[in-house]
């Protein structure tokens, strides 16, 4: 699907980013179904995994998506720590995601690792707005690129009051302290959703703010940093530290995605009432992949949701 006539509004270019690895490999193959359906042509998709899993995601690739080492994201100095397969992993109760060794901090867990390549892949983007699109995600309809900026050339920042302010006070607390701010428990808003746009140019400058702080480079900064959100990092960057206009965002409280954080499905009451409330102005929905749901179920829930919102009166 093409959209010629966005393409010459003076919006920038679109890419998505997805980080994934062969855990996520059979929904990361039903978000790209989805993203070849209903994501227009234009916007290309890269895919990160790991090195030894290239080869599994090699057949995803496409015209419009490519499938790149994770290696490409991380500095040399990051190496990993051998652990066993997942299979082993769960057995052992070891972790599900890795562990990296550097010179200059203490062990580096994978969940921080990979919101630094997020940060990584974002700065080396060759587009000017990058879509973060997680393996758990589907689209449900038709992404216009209009939607993308709800105010001209502004790119949407989805930020929404959270009334879970206190689960997140870490993450905001670190912000301040990155991006040397009166600290803040909470910066007035929730930065993190399921489908997050970033502004490359906004992702260089947060950079430089972190090295300025920091005084050395973000990755080494980022690596002695124990929790912090990539999300909420860039959101209070953006509106507190560089500004709304001088970033060329515009607050959108509008989640792009209808998502189920945590709880599993208890019933079909349950799966009904998810299809249900969706909001017709979304475009996809998310499952989060640690709820245990079969591949089967997962694409049914699916259909359904492209039912609801192809079902006249939803809109």
């Amino acid at each position: 699907m093409n959209e010629p006539d966005e393409r010459v509004t003076g919006r920038p270019d679109t890419s998505m980013i997805t980080c994934s690895f062969r855990g996520d490999y059979e929904i990361c193959s039903m978000l790209c179904e989805s993203i070849d359906r209903f994501v227009p042509e234009t916007i290309k998709h890269t895919v990160y995994v790991p090195e030894s899993d290239l080869a599994l995601f090699a057949p995803l690739a496409n015209s419009r998506r490519s499938i790149v080492s994770e290696d490409a994201l991380l500095p040399r100095w990051f190496w990993k720590l051998p652990l066993p397969s997942s299979q082993w992993r769960r057995r052992l109760f070891l972790p599900r995601r890795n562990f990296y060794l550097t010179p200059y901090s203490l062990p580096v867990r994978g969940w921080i690792a990979q919101q630094m390549m997020k940060i990584a892949a974002a700065a080396q983007s060759s587009t000017e707005i990058v879509l973060h699109i997680d393996s758990d995600i589907l689209f449900v309809r038709q992404l216009s690129v209009s939607e993308l900026f709800p105010q001209g050339d502004r790119a949407r920042l989805y930020r929404q009051v959270s009334v879970n302010a206190d689960s997140h006070r870490l993450w905001h607390l670190s912000a301040s302290k990155l991006l040397d701010i009166p600290p803040d428990e909470f910066h007035d808003g929730e930065y993190i959703d399921s489908i997050v746009l970033w502004r490359r140019s906004v992702v260089h400058k947060m950079i430089e703010r972190i090295e300025g702080v920091g005084k050395v480079g973000w990755q080494v900064v980022l690596s002695r940093t124990k929790h912090f959100s990539e999300y909420v990092l860039y959101g209070v960057f953006a509106e507190r530290v560089m500004g709304l206009e001088n970033a060329k965002l515009s607050i959108e409280p509008r989640s792009f995605c209808h998502t189920r954080w945590t709880d599993a499905f208890s019933s079909a009451d349950d799966e009904t009432n998810f299809i249900n409330s969706i909001d017709p102005r979304m475009v996809g929905i998310c499952i989060q992949s640690t709820i245990p749901l079969t591949l089967s179920k997962r694409r049914e829930l699916f259909d359904r949701a492209v039912s609801f919102l192809a079902t006249p009166g939803s809109a």
